[in-house]
């Protein structure tokens, strides 16, 4: 997946002379603030593989905040091609699974963190600073868990909508932005023989962002 998005950063800024004519470069960070959703599954197996219990939560909330690098290129006063890269991860809060360790006492601590969220997207705005954005993203999932193995890391697919305004202040611009996602299910297990095998579904996100950009 990281190959596909670097050939497709390569051809929007490729100074080829079969590429687009590009009118300028734009840059920018943000400052993102989001709530994130996503049904949960748990499956607990025996050392036979046999399916012993299923926890399921449904709707699973929580917020976090994070920041954003972009960078743009111009096709003409209108249009611009970017893609954008979040630094920081999205940590979800901890669940405990109470008393689900080998012994029947132990308690059960796992936790994810989405981390090098790379979004390639469109952008069109109009001549009043009010743009709509459409966006494929990419991220990484990182499962740790306490008292339950080492979990197999993954990624995830998504697409992004997005829409903003931008004021000009001269030397820079900033935006006011509002997004919605959608990511692909991801699974992941603890690689032993009485395993756990989590299950991410139905992954959806609100946010919100202020941005300082700089045109070139």
């Amino acid at each position: 997946m990281k190959k596909i998005i670097a050939t497709i950063v390569a051809l929007v800024f490729s100074t080829s002379a079969y590429a687009v004519t590009i009118s300028d470069i734009t840059v920018g960070a943000s400052l993102n603030h989001g709530v994130y959703a996503a049904d949960g599954k748990e499956e607990n197996y025996t050392h036979t593989g046999t399916l012993e219990k299923t926890t399921k939560v449904t709707k699973k909330a929580f917020v976090d905040s994070y920041a954003t690098i972009f960078v743009e290129a111009a096709l003409n006063e209108n249009m611009s091609i970017g893609i954008s890269y979040a630094p920081d991860s999205v940590d979800t809060p901890q669940n405990i699974n109470s008393g689900e360790g080998g012994d029947g006492q132990t308690d059960i601590k796992v936790e994810a963190a989405f981390e090098e969220l790379t979004t390639v997207y469109v952008l069109a705005k109009s001549d009043i600073g009010v743009y709509a954005k459409l966006g494929y993203s990419q991220m990484d999932v990182n499962i740790t868990s306490s008292n339950a193995g080492t979990y197999k890391d993954t990624d995830t697919d998504g697409v992004e909508y997005a829409i903003g305004y931008e004021h000009d202040m001269g030397e820079f611009g900033v935006r006011a932005e509002v997004a919605y996602h959608t990511f692909d299910d991801v699974k992941a297990d603890n690689g032993i023989t009485d395993k756990n095998e989590i299950t991410v579904s139905s992954m959806e996100g609100a946010t919100a962002r202020i941005s300082l950009v700089k045109s070139f």
